[in-house]
Order: structure tokens, then sequence, then C-alpha cells
């Protein structure tokens, strides 16, 4: 329930929802002075929530920067947490379609294959919406790390969380049952890492972190940087989401 009421109330405060509030507003005014300003208003948020430069800022100052796998030591367990990295409705379901965090696999074969981690502990249970319940995240999860070479006795599964909090608090649970005592090297997208890591540290679990499935990049801008970019609104929408989690989570004692 708090689920589905977060995605729904937050969308109101998101870019997109703006915009939507905006267009409404101009269309049921009769005061077509006020409309055509509700307008312009709508084009101006438009342009700022899809202007490469502005969101790529904003990006750089959330992200959690990245860090050298060469300059990570070794960690007993790395933790994966799920959200994105399957696309979980995409027939057939004996192919593993990756999805677009999947950025978050990549970077933790990686780590198992340089020596990082030893172990793999994914995190992430599923949400039946209207009684359907897609293919299981952490189950692909599995079994693509597996036919990537790490071994089915390094990889732990934790099916149950439906939110950050929940992330923190069950692998909390695991870690201390299974790894107690031992490193644990936290993997997830880079915007996410702020929120999550508080969240860890809020169950007592001491963690490094390693990101992800970045959006930002480099300060490398050209003149063509100020004109709107349609995936840019989509970062915009990505960001301000976990931005708005993040204090939420504050607000709940969650971190």
């Amino acid at each position: 329930m708090f689920y589905i009421a977060s995605k729904f109330l937050t969308f109101f405060i998101m870019p997109i929802g703006i915009l939507c509030l905006f267009l409404v507003w101009a269309i049921y005014t009769k005061n077509r002075a006020k409309s055509k300003k509700l307008v312009i208003a709508t084009f101006v948020f438009l342009y700022i929530f899809s202007n490469p430069l502005l969101i790529n800022e904003l990006l750089l100052f959330w992200e959690i920067p990245p860090s050298s796998i060469s300059g990570i030591k070794t960690h007993d367990v790395g933790i994966i947490l799920t959200g994105g990295t399957i696309n979980e409705e995409k027939l057939p379901k004996e192919n593993i379609f990756l999805g677009k965090s999947a950025d978050r696999i990549a970077q933790t074969i990686e780590l198992y294959k340089n020596g990082k981690i030893r172990k793999v502990l994914i995190s992430g249970g599923e949400i039946s919406v209207f009684g359907k319940t897609p293919k299981k995240e952490v189950e692909e999860i599995a079994k693509y790390l597996i036919i990537s070479g790490v071994p089915k006795s390094s990889i732990f599964m934790e099916t149950h969380a439906q939110n950050t909090q929940e992330n923190a608090f069950n692998c909390s649970k695991i870690l201390k049952k299974h790894f107690e005592n031992q490193s644990y090297l936290l993997i997830t997208s880079g915007f996410h890492l702020r929120r999550a890591s508080a969240c860890f540290e809020k169950v007592n679990v001491k963690i490094d972190t390693f990101g992800a499935d970045y959006l930002s990049h480099e300060r490398v801008y050209y003149w063509y940087s100020i004109l709107p970019k349609e995936e840019y609104l989509a970062y915009s929408q990505l960001i301000f989401r976990e931005i708005i989690g993040y204090y939420t989570y504050k607000v709940l004692g969650w971190i």
C-alpha cells in the first residue's frame, strides 16, 4: 500500500506532474491572461526539466561519485539491490531481458571476477499489480550471474523487500545470520546510493558503496547542450523522485 500510495502522490510534485497540473489549470481557468501565463510557465518548466546542462549538474550534485574497481578493497559480500535491472514483463519467460538499470548486474559481475567480492546477496521483492506478478527479478539476476560465471553457491537471495528501507532491514538479518562481522559492499545506481547507504546505516550495517548505472556525464559541454532533449526529461523524473524519496525517508525516520 505504501508503495502504490507513494507512486501516486509523488507524481504531482515531479516534473511531468507539475507540467500536467499547469496545463489543466490553463485549460480550465476562465481568465485568458492567466491561462496564457500558465502556458508560458509550462514551456519554461519543460525547457528546464529537459535541459542537458542543468539536469546534468543536478545529477552530478546528487549522485555519489563512482569508485575505481582497482581502488576497492576485497569485501566478503556484495549486496546488489533490484529495481529495473531486468525487463520482467517481456516474453518468452525463458529469456533474460536486461532492463534500464542492468549496469548494477554488470558491475557486480566485474567486481566478482576481479576478486573484490566473494559472495553476492541480491535483495528485492515483487509487487503484484492487479493480481499479476511478473517474473521475479531476484531470480532472473541470479540466473544471469550464474551464466556469467558466478557460482550458484556464492549467490544468496532476499526476496521480500518492496522498498529501500526493507532492503536494508531484511538484508541486515541475513548478514547477521550468515555473514556476521564481515565486510559488505553495497551496489546500486549512483543516484540511489545516498538513500540506500543511509538506510543500511540506520539498521547498523556498516557498508562501503559502489555506484553503477550513472546518469550524469563529466562536465564536457557544447553549444547544443542548452537544447532540450527528451531523455533528460526522463532523468529529471528519476532524480526528483529520488530526492523526494530521500527526504520522505528522513521524515519517516528510516534514515
